[in-house]
């Protein structure tokens, strides 16, 4: 059998990063803090698509589109 070397440097960054976009998100009352426009931007930044991927990335954006749409309605 082969051994192959594979560099995984890579992939403990995402890792670590994808962590941190967890811990960001987890914590409702600091990600709330970040203006809309802001978190918005990052949910639909292809970064963020690239971490969390495409299943998380849709949830994300469901539940902003959600906040939106409840300003919305208490504004009218």
């Amino acid at each position: 059998m082969n051994k192959i070397d594979r560099d995984i440097n890579d992939l403990r960054t995402l890792l670590f990063e994808r962590r941190q976009i967890l811990a960001l998100i987890g914590d409702t009352k600091l990600w709330c803090q970040i203006p809309l426009e802001q978190r918005i931007a990052i949910v639909e930044s292809s970064e963020f698509l690239l971490l969390m991927g495409e299943s998380f990335t849709k949830h994300s954006k469901q539940m902003l589109e959600n906040e939106i749409e409840a300003m919305f309605s208490t504004i009218h």
